[in-house]
């Protein structure tokens, strides 16, 4: 790979992150919101369970992609 090549990709994993960002924020923001009704029923709290499963999921393919791409080196 070049180092073209691996700046391009650098520049899409960092587009790609700050898209990420801004959708967990979102959803956080909104499971925060949901949180603050006192009158939470059963089917307002499934949809906050499954928002955070899809938050979570969402950002572990995330970081299994950069890891991939050999632009996250972390330990686990």
């Amino acid at each position: 790979m070049t180092p073209q090549d691996q700046n391009y990709l650098l520049k899409a994993a960092i587009t790609g992150d700050i898209r990420q960002m801004q959708q967990a924020s979102k959803i956080l923001a909104g499971v925060a919101m949901l949180l603050n009704d006192h009158d939470l029923d059963g089917l307002k709290r499934e949809a906050l369970i499954e928002a955070l499963w899809l938050l979570s999921s969402s950002l572990d393919d995330r970081c299994d992609w950069l890891q991939e791409e050999g632009l996250l080196c972390i330990e686990q």
